[in-house]
């Protein structure tokens, strides 16, 4: 059973150490929503090789390492993901040891203050020898990056939460609705709404909006804004966890109709600002323009001012 949730960072979050990969930030949000199967908060935490390499480091030493350290998940806007630093960042230099001895993982369950084994615990990072070194002591494992050899590879986070669910194997839907509804969004724009049924074989029934072009009136039907439209989604899961295929309805004409009719009523009712700038009087929507040139109708704010 996965307890504990354990994240390399060089070249599995951050690219450098400057750079952040895509879609990090929103995989660690859904992360520090899971559940584990007993129903506790899955612990998460960072295992990095940091600091000097000497066995026997001063005081000093790893003071000034873990300082450094972690300004660093300061400046990648990270650090709030693991609060409190003190038991969620494990350094080598505060072990004396390097990944992948068992020494420094162990050392990070102890900080993490929980009663759990190796066996209970998941590793992702880039590195294949540390994959296979961690299998050995008994660990899950996922590692990000180029596909190869027999591992759980991915190459995009948003992927990452639908792996980690399966391992997870926490028997509600809460985990997997988290990682699906990131999945969706940021591979076909799909906002999940809800999970109506899921059957053993991997296959999952739910709703969600999409992003449609409707008519801004209508009297003049040749005008369209895209605005979400309920859709049924039906998603088959590989053993693994990821997508193996995805359908998705067409939206109802009946529906269409009554966005139609709904931004009529906004429009005649001055809802919905045109142009830059804060929204003013009683505007609530705003009409935007995406990096294809297709406007949409966001909700910026619930009551007029």
């Amino acid at each position: 059973m996965v307890k504990i949730l354990m994240l390399d960072l060089g070249e599995t979050l951050v690219h450098g150490t400057e750079s952040l990969f895509p879609h990090v930030p929103e995989a660690l949000e859904a992360f520090g929503q899971f559940r584990a199967a007993d129903g506790d908060p899955l612990a998460t935490c960072l295992v990095s090789d940091f600091g000097p390499t000497d066995p026997r480091p001063t005081p000093e030493q790893v003071e000034t390492a873990f300082r450094e350290y972690v300004s660093l998940l300061e400046r990648l806007h990270l650090k709030h993901f693991f609060e409190p630093v003190s038991r969620h960042v494990t350094l080598s230099v505060q072990v004396g040891v390097r990944k992948p001895d068992r020494r420094i993982f162990e050392a990070a369950i102890r900080r993490l203050g929980l009663s759990a084994e190796l066996s209970d615990c998941l590793f992702i990072t880039e590195d294949a020898g540390h994959v296979a070194a961690c299998r050995n002591l008994g660990m899950q494992t996922l590692r990000f990056g180029e596909a190869g050899g027999s591992d759980i590879v991915f190459q995009d986070w948003s992927e990452a939460p639908l792996l980690v669910a399966r391992l997870v194997g926490h028997p509600s839907i809460a985990n997997l609705k988290l990682a699906l509804e990131l999945r969706l969004n940021v591979s076909h724009e799909l906002e999940l709404t809800s999970i109506r049924d899921i059957d053993p074989s991997g296959r999952i029934v739910a709703w969600a909006n999409r992003w449609t072009p409707v008519p801004v009136s209508r009297s003049d039907r040749s005008k369209t804004i895209e605005v979400p439209i309920p859709v049924e989604v039906e998603v088959h899961l590989a053993p693994v966890g990821r997508i193996r295929t995805l359908s998705v309805s067409e939206p109802e004409p009946e529906a269409i109709e009554e966005a139609t009719i709904h931004l009529e009523t906004l429009e005649a009712n001055h809802r919905i600002m045109h142009g830059a700038g804060p929204l003013t009087g009683d505007a609530t929507y705003r009409f935007e323009t995406d990096a294809s040139g297709q406007r949409r109708l966001k909700r910026e704010r619930f009551t007029a001012a």
